[in-house]
């Protein structure tokens, strides 16, 4: 798998200084650092597993705009666009909601993955449109839930979720 990696707040070497890490913090949001490692663990393996063939985009900045796609997987089967979260807990994906599971109740998550991956997904869908370039198939969004500690209920929702122990399979 070939990786092309647009992290726009790193060095050359791949390392984010500390004065750069306060200015995507006060930009982003606390998560977005833990969420950034949960990025490489997910593109290390799924660089064991898949073959030559695959093209993975990390990062990439929709021109004139300021919208980050976080991982781009180009491959045989289409094109997914890919959000990694390392959210630990108990969460239920349902349509496009992202709620967090309390017992027997649910509510909303402060942040709504499902909702935010999908949103993504049909703006690059729309960026390949406006440059001419047709996939072969839907732009298909995909949430991976990075650590061990998430466990998520699925009731027919919005995007493919994905859990860490299925990241392989994948």
């Amino acid at each position: 798998m070939k990786i092309i990696d647009k992290t726009p707040w790193q060095d050359e070497n791949g390392e984010i200084s500390i004065f750069t890490r306060i200015q995507a913090t006060f930009r982003h949001g606390l998560n977005w650092y833990g969420d950034l490692e949960a990025q490489k663990a997910v593109m290390a393996q799924l660089n064991q597993s898949l073959e030559k063939g695959f093209v993975l985009i990390r990062n990439f900045t929709l021109p004139r705009s300021e919208i980050i796609i976080p991982l781009i997987l180009i491959g045989p089967g289409g094109i997914q666009v890919i959000d990694v979260t390392n959210a630990k807990g108990y969460f239920e994906a349902k349509g496009d909601q992202w709620n967090i599971i309390n017992g027997k109740s649910s509510k909303p998550a402060p942040v709504n993955y499902i909702s935010r991956i999908v949103k993504l997904a049909k703006a690059f869908e729309k960026y390949l449109e406006i440059n001419k370039l047709n996939p072969p198939g839907a732009v298909e969004p995909v949430l991976i839930a990075s650590d061990p500690g998430a466990q998520v209920e699925s009731v027919r929702p919005a995007a493919r979720v994905v859990r860490s122990d299925a990241i392989r399979q994948y």
